[in-house]
């Protein structure tokens, strides 16, 4: 994963003519900002990787290098003049994020924060933007300096990253690993507040029936009309998960045994309504059997919580299938 600081570090910048980097971080200038704002904007503007610029005290933009205007599309001729908030898209500016900002930044000097940047012939960009005040020896405010880098396509490199390693890839819900890391997370959160929490095992009846008859990509389908429907009926709260082949488990925070076998219940009913094309026009259904097992005094962890359900789970199939059987001590 790409971590914040390897999106966004401004110790150097890249010369005008690609050369060696020089360190033009506004803390290292301050005198010169202080003094001669204006050569501070002329040192900058030919730097290219970063947008640099200078706001007055009323928020209006005072000077503009070539980095800004590479990264937004703006020219000089488009920004100077204008206030802080040009910057920004019509959202952000009716929730008064530009207002903040400088606001915190009038009080605590800095600040550094990802935001959505308005783009002139794109719509939005995501900036890492580090905001500092500019300040006579007195204290006075003179100003603001601005430093920030499009991290648009780091983010999104990120997020993909993140997805992979966190979903299954076939149905999108999460995968084994992250749903134990989730699920684990979730006991500990409900033993520290003495919350109840119970877990679902499903597992799709006779679906190596399916498989034999229909073939693999009809079962892979099967599969996935189920991950959805858990997905559309399961809660805010709970976390849903493919734990084997046609196996899933639906982690239900906040829910002891009744409401836990309630919401399972409903779940088996949804699941047995589901139709998945054949071809030739025709269509199948299917049915899932579950196994319900809630946290209790005793219960060491999840993996010991996973076996109960197991349990229950083996029974309703014992029982015939297509119905939900719950563990009991």
């Amino acid at each position: 994963m790409v971590s914040r600081s390897s999106l966004y570090d401004p110790t150097h910048f890249p010369s005008a003519a690609g050369g060696p980097g020089f360190d033009l971080r506004p803390e290292r200038h301050e005198q010169l900002l202080r003094n001669h704002p204006e050569k501070y904007s002329e040192m900058v503007r030919s730097v290219t990787g970063y947008g640099i610029y200078l706001i007055d005290r009323g928020g209006l933009i005072s000077s503009w290098n070539q980095g800004a205007e590479l990264i937004t599309g703006y020219a000089r001729g488009d920004v100077l003049g204008k206030h802080f908030e040009t910057l920004f898209p019509d959202d952000s500016v009716r929730d008064g994020l530009p207002r903040r900002t400088l606001e915190f930044v009038r009080a605590n000097r800095h600040s550094r924060d990802e935001q959505r940047r308005r783009r002139r012939s794109s719509g939005e960009f995501l900036a890492h933007s580090a905001l500092d005040s500019v300040r006579a020896e007195s204290g006075e405010l003179l100003g603001f300096v601005e430093v920030f880098q499009d991290i648009t396509e780091a983010k999104q490199r990120e997020e993909r990253l993140y997805e992979r390693a966190t979903r299954d890839p076939l149905t999108g819900v999460f995968n084994r690993g992250h749903f134990v890391e989730a699920a684990a997370l979730e006991i500990e959160r409900a033993r520290r507040f003495s919350e109840p929490l119970s877990l679902l095992l499903i597992d799709i009846d006779r679906f190596k029936k399916i498989n034999d008859t229909y073939g693999h990509d009809i079962g892979d389908r099967v599969i996935v009309a189920l991950a959805r429907m858990l997905v559309a009926e399961a809660r805010k709260v709970d976390v849903v998960g493919r734990i084997g082949g046609e196996e899933f488990a639906v982690l239900l925070p906040r829910a002891n045994k009744q409401p836990a076998a309630e919401i399972g219940q409903r779940l088996r009913r949804a699941a047995a309504a589901q139709r998945v094309a054949v071809g030739g026009g025709r269509e199948i259904g299917f049915t899932v059997s579950l196994g319900l097992a809630s946290l209790r005094t005793g219960t060491r962890d999840l993996a010991e919580l996973m076996r109960n359900a197991d349990a229950a789970l083996y029974q309703a199939k014992r029982e015939g299938r297509n119905r939900l059987e719950a563990w009991f001590e």
